[in-house]
């Protein structure tokens, strides 16, 4: 049998006395066929996903009966199936809450709890709307760092040819990329559960790889696809089923007795990511100054890296500036900050942002990741209204004080002005939010996530925020992005710079250093809000003494006179 997924999805066929809305009719009872209803017993929910359009009745006749495992008495009789309503059903006396969705539907049924690592098996089911299923075996675990404290987890998935793992496999799903490894983004801390796939789309929109008519299957982001998902019969909610950035997703060339292209993950605040800190490397650690070494598998050498982050640091301002465009691609640089700044990305100024090259003797460029705080939240999912400034980090630190006239400023200002008139306008980005919410709603998600999560709340005035936040911050760069450049203040009376701060080690032992050019306080919570140490600081370059901290995940937030910052700090 082909190892294509093709092979694994079965097409139900049914017979002409079908309903246009593809469910079975007879009589007064409506049937559904198994793989296309959903129940979680211990939440008394039933999910039927099979040919309905959100939003649009399905006319029936009046219906009373429900036969799916078992027959269930509508408490009221159904005459039209609707995506946006719930519906009561009873069986001996027992009552559930049915639902329509035209969202694909997955099933993650493992034989043991799933963890960390390693992964555990499952059988992985995915049934979508228009009648296409596919079966396949996994390997899940639970994926992200503090996302892990978190309630509503998210997983990695990995595609099996067997149950043990021992060789994996190929699909395509949801017309997305064919591949073996998947995602499945819980969304916790994203109060409408899309500011991440918004996000995504807009980057796609906003740059392509420089290389693509050479790689015309190269792609600079990962494409994203809504779900619901059950795990062990258990309904989870919510999900984004989204691909992955690595070698193969931005077609970078492969090892050829010796590194060609290149792929790293910025991973946690070390200083070599934010381009303020050049620690020593070891090429026997797949780890160096907050990055991890993805791409080659073969061979782990970190001196093109260390090189980068080095000349970035430490060159001289003349060579600097006349090198630069070497060493990293100018327009991708440009789009990513913009980007960075459109979103306030917090979390993104060197953490959650891959740095690539695709071949050997080509500048490095930007890839981002985890973009879920932002459009006014942070990485908790909590407002952070703040509009009126810049996030920056070492490296861009630099670019923005090259004023020659094909330089970063002149190039940003430019692709600014371009952005605005096309895909940056603000009445296309609130599109985008309006189109994302208006399907989540009218398939009345936010309605389930609740049911599953029952801390979470779904209120409008999010949206309103959303696009409130928008238009000043707009506004803001607008000025910001345009402003002449003199090479003696990035900061004008139109608004001012995020003040550079680094805080690392992170992971930490006995220890955090800070780094920042104004006086601050410290302070370090456990994931359940407590505090567990304040410590003040007067600027620059300051180590502070964890103590007998617990070792685990920390929330560290650094207060001063024109900003906070809040990172997430792992003790050893």
């Amino acid at each position: 049998m082909s190892r294509d997924f093709t092979s694994t999805v079965r097409f139900f066929l049914f017979l002409a006395t079908l309903l246009s809305a593809q469910y079975a009719k007879g009589g007064d009872t409506l049937t559904v066929a198994k793989s296309f209803y959903h129940i979680d017993y211990s939440k008394n929910i039933i999910l039927v996903n099979k040919g309905v359009t959100a939003g649009t009745p399905q006319d029936l006749d009046p219906i009373t009966h429900l036969q799916l495992d078992r027959t269930y008495t509508f408490l009221s009789s159904l005459n039209a199936a609707e995506t946006d309503s719930a519906y009561q059903v009873a069986n001996q006396g027992r009552r559930f809450t049915l639902y329509f969705t035209q969202l694909p539907v997955i099933h993650l049924d493992a034989r043991n709890p799933i963890v960390d690592s390693p992964s555990t098996y499952a059988k992985f089911t995915l049934a979508e709307p228009n009648g296409a299923v596919t079966e396949l075996n996994a390997g899940v675990e639970i994926r992200g760092g503090f996302s892990q404290t978190y309630p509503k987890k998210s997983y990695e998935l990995s595609l099996w040819n067997d149950t043990t793992g021992a060789t994996t496999r190929d699909a395509r799903l949801l017309q997305m990329r064919t591949d073996n490894k998947w995602n499945l983004q819980a969304l916790y801390n994203e109060p409408l559960r899309m500011r991440s796939k918004v996000a995504n789309e807009l980057w796609q929109e906003i740059h392509q790889l420089y290389y693509k008519a050479s790689e015309p299957e190269a792609k600079i982001g990962i494409a994203t696809a809504y779900v619901e998902v059950f795990v062990n019969n258990e309904y989870k909610g919510i999900y984004a089923l989204t691909e992955r950035i690595d070698r193969k997703q931005l077609k970078l060339k492969k090892y050829d007795k010796g590194i060609k292209g290149e792929l790293y993950k910025g991973s946690d605040w070390g200083g070599a990511v934010t381009f303020t800190e050049l620690p020593p490397y070891d090429n026997s650690s797949e780890t160096w100054g907050g990055f991890e070494y993805k791409h080659p598998e073969e061979e782990i050498n970190w001196s093109n890296l260390y090189s980068f982050v080095d000349f970035v640091k430490n060159t001289p301002n003349e060579e600097f500036y006349s090198r630069y465009k070497a060493w990293l691609k100018l327009d991708n640089a440009v789009d990513y900050y913009i980007l960075l700044n459109l979103l306030r990305a917090t979390d993104n100024t060197g953490k959650n942002l891959y740095i690539a090259k695709y071949k050997t003797g080509e500048p490095y460029f930007f890839v981002p990741w985890d973009l879920d705080g932002v459009f006014g939240t942070d990485w908790q999912g909590l407002n952070s209204p703040t509009t009126d400034d810049l996030l920056t980090n070492g490296l861009y630190d630099r670019l923005r004080e090259d004023c020659s006239p094909n330089g970063f400023r002149a190039t940003l200002s430019q692709r600014w002005t371009q952005l605005r008139a096309t895909v940056l306008t603000e009445e296309k980005i609130r599109a985008k939010f309006a189109t994302t919410h208006t399907y989540l709603r009218s398939n009345n998600v936010y309605a389930r996530e609740q049911l599953a999560w029952g801390e979470f709340t779904y209120g409008l005035d999010q949206l309103t925020y959303m696009n409130s936040w928008l238009r000043s911050r707009l506004t803001y760069l607008d000025a910001a992005f345009t402003q002449p450049c003199n090479n003696t203040t990035l900061a004008t009376t139109t608004g001012r710079l995020a003040p550079a701060l680094t805080l690392y080690p992170n992971p930490a032992n006995d220890y955090v250093v800070v780094e920042t050019t104004e006086p601050y306080e410290l302070c370090i919570r456990n994931v359940r809000g407590q505090v567990l140490l304040r410590a003040q600081g007067r600027g620059r370059q300051e180590k502070i003494a964890l103590g007998a901290l617990p070792k685990g995940l920390h929330v560290a937030t650094v207060t001063s006179s024109t900003s906070v910052r809040t990172h997430k700090l792992l003790i050893n």
